[in-house]
């Protein structure tokens, strides 16, 4: 009986301490006051958790500048830089796509689609007009002010990336296409320089042949690439900077495809069908002396190309044709590379996207860039001591230059480019008069 009383008066005190009789009989300890309090503050951590990810905005950068692209490396660590400095705030997600034909076609397929990527790339043809009409593209122009369009190229926003007022795109990647061409070759049969003329080229072209050197590289396969860089050198050599504004019927066109046609006769034996790599490895390798293409094959002379190539290479203006309307030194070149985005409703991820835009133009990060990959940019870097011999020569002619043309792909519809490697190979085969090669390019521009 005493023990009941006992218990009873035990039950009572225990009660009073706010502490529930079941847990004491259940046998387990009190939980002390810092263990409540944790234990009801939980809920309210992981709620700060999720707001604070909630925070961080991610934005999706599917890239071709991965993998073997000159600029990977320097890219990456941009964007590592970058997502550390803004951590909690900002994460840059890549997705590396190396095929650029395929990066191409998913990116216009997203874009039409209206699930355009937060932040791509594109060049001066194919699709861009195509996305400048979607109304799915993020317009810059509130974000252009004085300090950021100062660190441009004089004029260059003003005219690059601009549509019906809107600044649709940043011009970015900067290209120049000079004539290049191993100098040891040309050494070898007489020449210290390359020619100033067509007719002085052809010259050398023919002792070159006779020394059994391949004179220049050509290819019809693919986009006919460095076929088309010739093509639009030779046009506008003849018609002038502004031969594309008068059309294909412009007589320069049908004239630009008789020198052209001739250029087959110093090629290579397979570059009828020819892609990229079949020019590049005939240059690569010193068995072409010429070969023209852009500034992000510097890398290449010195990584791919047989021992004491990249010494050897040299560049130059394309030569004039005597009587055309071109000028002596007069250069081709386009926009390599577009900065583009998305159109965003959320202002915060919007304004993080300029952030990360402005991140890479900045010119300080460009000249990295620009070391690392031998590319050209349309942010103001300068020249110096410690520039890219080859690269230095490219900045110098083309800032010397009476016009810096647009090339054929950049500059004509996209039915007539798709249509030009066939018609070249039309050509070249001898299957098609110059005037019918035309004629080709005319009925896809009319389809």
């Amino acid at each position: 009986m005493k023990m009941k009383v006992s218990l009873k008066k035990s039950l009572s005190v225990l009660a009073a301490s706010g502490v529930l009789v079941s847990t004491v009989l259940g046998g387990c300890a009190p939980k002390t006051e810092n263990e409540a309090v944790s234990e009801a503050a939980a809920p309210k951590k992981e709620e700060a958790k999720k707001e604070e990810a909630k925070k961080e905005i991610t934005i999706n950068f599917p890239t071709i500048w991965v993998g073997t692209d000159s600029k990977a490396n320097v890219i990456s660590q941009l964007i590592t830089s970058f997502n550390e400095e803004n951590k909690g705030s900002i994460k840059v997600v890549v997705e590396e796509m190396p095929d650029y034909q395929a990066y191409r076609e998913k990116t216009k397929t997203n874009v039409i689609a209206g699930n355009a990527p937060d932040i791509f790339t594109t060049d001066n043809a194919g699709n861009t007009e195509i996305f400048y009409k979607s109304g799915k593209l993020m317009d810059f122009t509130p974000y252009l002010d004085d300090a950021w369009k100062g660190t441009f190229l004089e004029g260059t926003l003003d005219k690059e990336g601009v549509y019906e007022g809107q600044h649709l795109a940043i011009p970015y990647e900067m290209a120049v296409l000079p004539v290049m061409y191993n100098a040891k070759l040309l050494k070898q049969v007489g020449y210290d320089e390359f020619p100033k003329t067509y007719t002085e080229m052809f010259e050398m072209f023919d002792k070159l042949k006779a020394a059994d050197l391949i004179p220049a590289t050509q290819m019809t396969g693919e986009n006919a690439w460095t076929s088309m860089l010739w093509y639009s050198q030779i046009v506008t050599s003849i018609g002038g900077p502004d031969v594309y504004s008068r059309g294909l019927d412009d007589p320069a066109f049908v004239e630009a495809a008789k020198v052209m046609q001739k250029m087959f006769d110093y090629t290579s034996s397979d570059a009828v069908g020819a892609g990229a790599a079949v020019p590049a490895g005939h240059f690569l390798n010193e068995k072409a002396a010429v070969f023209m293409n852009g500034p992000w094959f510097i890398g290449r002379f010195k990584k791919d190309g047989v021992e004491g190539l990249y010494d050897n290479v040299q560049i130059a203006p394309a030569p004039y044709f005597e009587g055309g309307k071109g000028q002596a030194g007069g250069y081709i070149g386009t926009v390599q590379a577009y900065l583009v985005a998305a159109k965003q409703e959320d202002k915060a991820k919007e304004e993080a996207v300029v952030k990360f835009i402005k991140y890479l133009t900045d010119p300080a990060h460009v000249a990295q860039l620009s070391k690392e990959s031998g590319a050209l940019f349309y942010v103001k870097t300068g020249v110096s001591d410690d520039t890219e011999r080859i690269q230095k020569a490219m900045i110098e002619q083309s800032n010397a230059a009476p016009y810096v043309a647009n090339h054929f792909q950049a500059a004509m519809p996209q039915k007539v480019v798709t249509e030009f490697p066939q018609a070249l190979s039309s050509l070249a085969l001898g299957e098609s008069t110059p005037e019918e090669f035309v004629e080709l390019l005319k009925a896809a521009e009319s389809k």
